[in-house]
């Protein structure tokens, strides 16, 4: 009768490596969690994406290509960078105000270092000589009120500007007290009409003294009769002006 073979067993895994196993399990469920729970920064992603494509370009072909926009640059200034994105977010969105009223030649809106700029050209805020605001924008400034109300912390300055045509009347003596007036008008609707906080206004008069063009025509002194409204959502070291020296149009 043959002998029978002798069956040789493996040798049985260390006992270390069931808790090894049991560990790297539960580790890759702790991430997959965490994954699952964050939110994606679609600018700082976007903005990755397009470092890594130009990096690798010529390499891999296949990369997906990212649109970078102009919306997705934030403004390079120290502060919160969400309320950066919430400046960004509200310029959007007040320029979609203004072309729902057709009023893209008469407010222009910019994105500054610290927040917005609106600026309201004549005649659409007010009539000549006067300081009462045009029924017109009252729909416009309760809209812009409201998208300034989403950002409860945000300091709103408004300023008056007019040409250099002398004015001398009993309620208004100067170009500085008709800015004036003005600027306040404007603070006081958004106020009462827009529900915005009175203690995140200020007005500012400037008169005919910071025009952005010269006062030598009559279309450069119509560029010049306007009203300005700052919003700041990140907090800044000195006061803003001039956001609108270079517009033309």
């Amino acid at each position: 009768m043959g002998r029978k073979k002798k069956i040789v067993m493996p040798k049985p895994a260390p006992a270390w490596m069931a808790t090894f196993t049991d560990l790297m399990s539960l580790l890759m469920c702790f991430f997959i969690l965490i994954m699952s729970m964050m939110t994606i920064d679609p600018a700082k992603f976007n903005t990755v994406a397009a470092s890594f494509q130009n990096a690798f370009s010529g390499v891999l072909e296949a990369f997906p290509q990212v649109l970078i926009t102009q919306d997705v640059f934030i403004p390079k200034m120290g502060g919160d960078q969400q309320n950066k994105r919430m400046a960004i977010d509200a310029a959007q969105k007040v320029k979609e105000v203004v072309k729902k009223e057709d009023m893209g030649e008469a407010i222009k809106v910019h994105v500054t270092e610290s927040g917005i700029a609106i600026k309201l050209a004549d005649p659409v805020a007010f009539e000549s000589g006067s300081a009462d605001v045009s029924p017109k924008l009252f729909g416009v400034l309760a809209d812009i009120a409201k998208i300034i109300n989403e950002a409860p912390t945000s300091q709103i300055r408004v300023e008056g500007h007019t040409d250099n045509v002398p004015i001398r009347n009993t309620r208004f003596p100067s170009n500085w007290e008709l800015s004036s007036a003005r600027a306040l008008n404007i603070v006081r609707h958004m106020s009462q009409a827009g529900g915005v906080n009175p203690g995140r206004m200020s007005a500012i008069g400037y008169g005919e003294y910071r025009p952005i063009v010269p006062n030598n025509t009559p279309e450069n002194r119509k560029q010049n009769r306007r009203i300005e409204i700052y919003v700041d959502y990140v907090e800044k070291k000195g006061q803003e002006t001039g956001a609108f020296k270079l517009e033309t149009d």
